[in-house]
């Protein structure tokens, strides 16, 4: 035992030297577990996804990453005895007490002493056995134990009502709890009714003390044990409710965020965000409106049995009634789901404009169009609010009927039991045993009121459920993160023959490009407004994948890729960048969460951004507000330049990147691009043409095609798109100053 945990210590004397190292075992645990069970994680899609500072993630993010990559995985807490018999759960996570992570890869249950055998996840080292009292002096016993999803287990399925339920089911423990309180809370219902029956008939009557003492004390046993009861299940809902909003709204925000791109193209803000929001409707109904009505009819199962004793002629007539109620409300529920869909049409479109006008305020200050707005705006409420008025007008009527029906629930029964009383003698009933019988039938009168109301909302919850599933229910985007390749990128791409358009489209947007760019090299792209500059850039992204041809990365096909990986490889600047609340440290950093604030620096140094930074009284702890609009566009933009350089991109892209810099913060900029470029390659998409005269080689596009490639001085002399965008921007230099440029052009210069 004493060279076993000697050997075990010193291996820990050593993992000191390699505390650098140790920097989020936990994921690299999971990744490895995650091989064991053949899919294949990403450390840096880990890191990218999971980390915010240095220190080790929570198990609960470990859970979470798991499920989310395919695995079942489950914090516990064991001895050292548990581990012997883990079985087929092994390989587990042992999370120890300075928060490292420390694989279990087998045991030794026979051995003398018994060990367990550890494995450290980053080092690489041999496995190290440990035994009982060599671990309890390092970990406390949390494990996190992990199994491969199955198909049948995997929450791929599609939003639905099918769907909602069974997260409900996930519950079941919670709400079978509520269930059994509100039975109990049931039979207490009888408790009033009863008790007026017993004064009546008992206690005035044969005048008897003892009686209503014995009543006093029983009625004083069910107040103290309703009021519990009823804690209990308020409680016990609230936690239920909490539960399944969690696992709503997560699932819902992971769907929506896995999306292709050209959803959020075809679709407004303002349509996604309500679509979004009708889960909450879908959630509140489900939770609150159904749920409780559930729970309160549960009254009919004890009510109803003890009216049918007491008197079922009357039953009949209160459960007649009831079914009157329903045929009333089943008539008029397409009416209603005809109502609502214009209703939520209308509270699209008035969403949509107040997004696009809260974006685009500073359009409307600038061109004074605040009057036209409003005038847009009153007619997108106008519809909305007259939508919204019929459909309650609508809803008004089965409620309008609903009402005298509820009614006579109580009060018909009442006169109905009188009459029999007085005129048949098998149908009299005692006066107490009427008025409880009364009571009892105004009890259950409020299960019935609630199921009329659920079936007459079930029309808008059918609404609201198209309307996200129309929105969540789009299929993912493969980025084949769990399977796809995961190349060593060096920089040489090539386009061969690709074609593509976008959804609903007649004209190819790129039509039988080829190309080569070698690695290391600085490629320029030029070309008219459409003509397909920026497409090349999003293909080579992987953001549309149904194209034809082929795109090749250091000889692997871009349809074979894990696009994560790829994305994660790519530097990207566009011409618009979005900058995320928070500080401008903050924002660099972003998309390399271990990067160090040198890091940080240097990044922005190549951007050009170091000098404006400094600047600022908080410096790189200047917090930007929404759309970093206390920054000018060329600053936002040396931003976008230092956060894509951070993670040392083999691949930069630069569309339009420069285009809202100043001329001082270009020269900047460009004269930063030598050093920019080294060790990369890099593509440089620009009107402005001088920009591109360093290029090793310029691509002209035109309508969707390669026109020409070659460098700025071949492209001068041969090429009469590139010819004339240059002299135009450059008219000191024209051989005929004064000459027109704007001639058709067909085809390349011969």
């Amino acid at each position: 035992m004493c060279r076993v945990q000697t050997e075990y210590e010193a291996t820990v004397g050593a993992e000191e030297v390699l505390q650098k190292a140790n920097a989020h075992s936990m994921l690299e645990g999971l990744r490895y577990v995650a091989r064991h069970h053949g899919l294949h994680l990403s450390r840096e899609q880990l890191l990218r996804q999971y980390v915010r500072d240095e220190d080790e993630v929570s198990s609960a993010v470990i859970v979470g990453a798991a499920e989310r990559s395919g695995l079942a995985a489950k914090v516990s807490r064991m001895r050292f005895d548990h581990l012997l018999r883990l079985g087929r759960a092994i390989p587990a996570l042992l999370r120890l007490r300075d928060g490292t992570a420390r694989i279990l890869v087998t045991v030794h249950a026979g051995g003398s002493p018994p060990v367990v055998v550890l494995r450290h996840p980053m080092d690489g080292s041999q496995p190290v056995p440990v035994d009982k009292v060599g671990l309890s002096a390092i970990w406390d016993g949390e494990v996190i134990v992990f199994k491969r999803k199955q198909a049948a287990q995997a929450d791929n399925s599609d939003f639905s009502l099918g769907w909602l339920i069974r997260q409900l089911g996930k519950d079941r423990a919670i709400y079978r709890d509520v269930g059994l309180s509100a039975i109990v809370m049931s039979i207490f219902a009888l408790v009033p009714p009863l008790l007026y029956f017993l004064v009546v008939n008992r206690v005035l009557v044969h005048q008897r003390l003892s009686t209503l003492f014995v009543l006093v004390v029983g009625v004083a046993f069910v107040v103290v044990f309703d009021t519990i009861f009823g804690y209990l299940r308020r409680r016990l809902v609230a936690e239920g409710t909490a539960r399944v909003d969690a696992r709503i709204g997560t699932y819902i925000f992971d769907r929506v965020i896995g999306l292709p791109l050209d959803v959020f193209e075809r679709q407004s803000t303002g349509v996604i965000s309500y679509k979004v929001g009708e889960a909450n409707r879908i959630r509140a109904f489900l939770t609150g409106q159904a749920f409780s009505t559930l729970l309160d009819s549960t009254v009919l199962i004890v009510l109803l049995p003890v009216m049918f004793y007491m008197h079922a002629p009357l039953t009949f007539f209160v459960l007649g009634l009831a079914l009157l109620m329903f045929i009333t409300i089943v008539l008029f529920m397409p009416s209603i789901g005809r109502a609502y869909g214009r209703l939520v049409r209308a509270e699209q479109q008035k969403g949509a404009l107040l997004i696009e006008t809260i974006h685009g305020m500073r359009t409307i200050k600038t061109l004074a169009l605040e009057g036209r707005r409003r005038h847009q705006w009153d007619d997108a409420a106008a519809e909305a609010v007259k939508a919204f008025r019929d459909m309650s007008f609508l809803t008004n009527l089965p409620q309008t009927i609903l009402q005298p029906i509820e009614k006579l629930i109580y009060s018909g029964s009442l006169l109905l039991g009188c009459y029999l009383a007085l005129t048949t003698k098998e149908g009299a009933v005692a006066i107490g045993g009427l008025v409880a019988f009364t009571m009892l039938a105004g009890r259950i009168t409020q299960p019935f009121v609630q199921i009329a109301g659920l079936l007459q909302s079930l029309q808008e919850i059918r609404g609201a459920l198209s309307q996200v599933a129309s929105l969540v229910n789009v299929p993912a985007e493969d980025t084949r993160s769990t399977h796809g390749l995961r190349p060593r990128f060096v920089g040489h791409i090539v386009f061969d023959e690709v074609r593509f358009r976008y959804p609903g489209a007649q004209a190819y947007a790129l039509d039988q490009v080829s190309f080569q760019l070698p690695p290391g090299s600085v490629t320029g792209i030029m070309g008219r407004s459409g003509s397909g500059k920026t497409t090349v850039t999003r293909m080579l992204q992987g953001l549309h994948q149904d194209y034809d041809g082929l795109i090749k990365i250091d000889g692997t096909d871009l349809r074979q890729m894990d696009l994560l990986h790829l994305r994660a490889n790519l530097g990207v600047v566009l011409q618009e960048n979005f900058l995320f609340t928070g500080t401008i440290r903050e924002n660099i950093g972003i998309v390399r969460p271990e990067a160090t604030f040198e890091d940080i620096i240097e990044a922005a140094r190549l951007a050009g951004a170091e000098e404006f930074i400094e600047r600022l009284p908080a410096g790189y702890d200047t917090v930007l507000s929404e759309g970093a609009s206390n920054l000018s566009g060329g600053q936002r933009q040396r931003l976008a330049i230092a956060r894509a350089l951070l993670v040392d991109p083999p691949i930069l892209i630069l569309d339009e990147a420069t285009s809202a810099l100043d001329p001082d913060s270009e020269a900047i900029v460009n004269n930063n691009l030598r050093h920019i470029a080294a060790g990369r390659t890099m593509i440089v998409i620009s009107h402005r043409l001088a920009s591109l005269v360093e290029c090793d080689q310029i691509i002209v596009m035109e309508r969707g095609k390669v026109f020409d490639i070659g460098t700025h001085e071949q492209l001068l002399d041969r090429c009469a798109i590139y010819r004339h965008f240059w002299y135009q921007q450059n008219r000191h230099q024209s051989p005929h100053t004064g000459a027109s440029h704007e001639r058709s052009i067909t085809g390349p210069a011969s």
